[in-house]
């Protein structure tokens, strides 16, 4: 097939024995062989060159669209095995900021042999083979069809405020919410709709208050006494234990939305990949998530030979022996 692409494609056997490195007559050859088991001239052969039949020129647009597709196939498959060793990130902004950077370096400990290069983001379309990242990890709720999703974080919310504001507007019950300012997030403009109509009921203004088009805006506009944000729990931790941030109602209010690890499916089985989902999993629902107390409570442990569980008790016993008091002999025995 590729010498009559290429014989096509130079009209001449020789400029086409060149590109592949092959003699003219080898060429040629081929070219009789196929026209043999087709059953039609593929080429005019003359004085002044080749041309293509109507059958060749038939024949060649046909078979195009399946040559394109095996060539894209095989990039992938060698850009995969190229790129064992690293993997772009496409993250959403505020989890990478929030959550992901400041636990990065347990990654980093156990694989030093992995190259995390975060690239820009965007919300993933795998239908699309033009991608510029091997994963993503993406707000939504998991249904990317075309690619791999495997849920970490996020569904877990919580109704966060400044103290300052909560002081000047009392909140007893559910109901005082509508009372407050909104806080929205023009990307997800029926968050506060869901929450209403799951907790309280049907709320005409759930749509009214500031719009703001990341999370990391919202907790600062919160943290300034703005009003009252909707907030997953795993983005604020730090906020909540300094009490720049305080919980309304100290509890968790379920969202149909969540972070989720993505990848096309035909780059999912790279090995890298493999490990940073491996390690996510680890943070979010076992070791990681257990120190931190946002772990799933339906998760399942790690496998027993976990490289990250390991390295968490490696540092705990050495967080322990720094903070254990030294041992002072009894009176009257020797040091």
């Amino acid at each position: 097939m590729n010498a009559f692409t290429a014989a096509a494609r130079h009209l001449s056997f020789s400029k086409a024995g060149k590109e592949l490195f092959v003699t003219q007559s080898a060429i040629s050859r081929h070219i009789a062989t196929l026209e043999s088991y087709l059953g039609h001239a593929l080429f005019i052969r003359g004085t002044h060159g080749l041309q293509l039949t109507r059958m060749g020129a038939t024949y060649l647009s046909l078979i195009r669209p399946a040559l394109h597709t095996l060539e894209s196939a095989t990039s992938q498959v060698m850009a995969t095995q190229q790129s064992a060793k690293s993997l772009n990130v496409s993250a959403a902004p505020t989890f990478a900021a929030q959550w992901l950077f400041p636990r990065l370096k347990t990654f980093r400990e156990v694989n030093p042999d992995i190259s995390i290069n975060f690239v820009r983001y965007s919300v993933a379309d795998y239908k699309s083979t033009e991608l510029d990242f091997d994963a993503s990890i993406q707000y939504g709720y998991g249904d990317w069809h075309d690619g791999d999703a495997k849920y970490l974080t996020g569904r877990e919310t919580r109704l966060v405020c400044s103290p300052e504001y909560l002081e000047q507007q009392p909140i007893g019950s559910l109901e005082d919410i509508k009372k407050c300012t909104l806080l929205q997030h023009i990307e997800i403009p029926l968050s506060w709709e869901y929450w209403f109509s799951t907790y309280i009921g049907d709320y005409d203004r759930a749509r009214f208050g500031p719009g703001f088009n990341l999370f990391s805006m919202i907790i600062q506009a919160a943290s300034s006494g703005f009003g009252v944000a909707l907030m997953p729990h795993c983005l604020i931790e730090k906020e909540l234990a300094t009490g720049q941030l305080v919980d309304v109602f100290d509890r968790t209010f379920e969202s149909p939305l969540g972070y989720y690890l993505c990848a096309p499916n035909w780059r999912s089985n790279m090995e890298s990949y493999d490990r940073l989902s491996q390690w996510l999993s680890h943070e979010c629902f076992h070791g990681g998530a257990a120190d931190k107390g946002v772990g799933a409570p339906s998760a399942k442990p790690c496998a027993a030979d976990c490289p990250y569980c390991a390295a968490d008790a490696e540092r705990a016993a050495t967080a322990g022996a720094k903070a254990a008091p030294p041992i002072r002999p009894a009176s009257g025995t020797p040091a």
